[in-house]
């Protein structure tokens, strides 16, 4: 049985989470949603509350009862569910956790779902750090989804893969210094996206989707959120 950690960002914000649900539906995905009100304890982590973390964490498994495998969007969730849990609670999970990245390409790849529509646009992709640099290296995935995309160019940032700059809205600078987090999507967006001469840039987070599109404010560049992105290929 598969499950679904949709997150604290995700969650809260219908233009991510409403494209995944019925992006899930779509697929055929038979899932159950886990820890409706349950936050994966990172910040919890990240400000030092390691009990808080730990009771957070078993309360997430408690959840996950029955589950072989969790997808989650959130690059955060998934190094905490995947990494920080065994440390946390002194065993190994009981089920795989996939970042949603790897199991949109290996649904594109066994031809389980159809991008329909052509999108005439050339794009980048960028490389949350959860999952690349400071994560488990998942570059290929997501690229060759947006590969798979008829009509698409796409196009690799400067800085990219392991080499991979932040967002600004991870390690929750976005909640203790929201000037400086924008500030630093803003220069991403200047500095490597435009002179790159595409037309939008793709993430597979949801913080760094809610973070570029606040950088890209009044400029000509389009942020897309994969399942979101995959999900208006797949519709009529």
């Amino acid at each position: 049985m598969k499950g679904v950690f949709f997150g604290c960002t995700t969650r809260s914000n219908p233009l991510l989470i409403e494209p995944l649900e019925r992006f899930l539906e779509l697929a055929g995905v038979e899932y159950k949603p886990l820890g409706k009100d349950l936050c994966c304890g990172a910040p919890l982590l990240l400000t030092g509350h390691m009990e808080e973390a730990r009771e957070q964490a078993g309360k997430v498994r408690e959840s996950a009862e029955g589950i072989d495998v969790i997808i989650t969007p959130c690059p955060h969730c998934y190094t905490t569910l995947k990494k920080e849990y065994p440390h946390l609670l002194g065993d190994e999970n009981p089920f795989k956790v996939v970042h949603f990245s790897a199991f949109a390409h290996e649904l594109v790849k066994e031809g389980k779902i159809t991008l329909k529509k052509e999108l005439k646009k050339t794009l980048t992709y960028h490389d949350p750090c959860y999952v690349g640099r400071q994560g488990d290296g998942i570059y290929e995935e997501p690229r060759e989804v947006i590969k798979a995309i008829k009509g698409v160019e796409f196009r690799e940032l400067p800085l990219s893969r392991e080499r991979s700059t932040c967002c600004g809205g991870g390690g929750l600078l976005r909640a203790y210094l929201p000037k400086l987090s924008r500030t630093v999507a803003e220069e991403k967006i200047e500095r490597q996206v435009i002179p790159l001469g595409v037309d939008g840039i793709v993430t597979s987070c949801p913080f760094c989707y809610v973070n570029l599109a606040e950088g890209a404010e009044g400029k000509e560049i389009e942020v897309y959120d994969l399942p979101s992105l995959l999900l208006s290929l797949m519709e009529e």
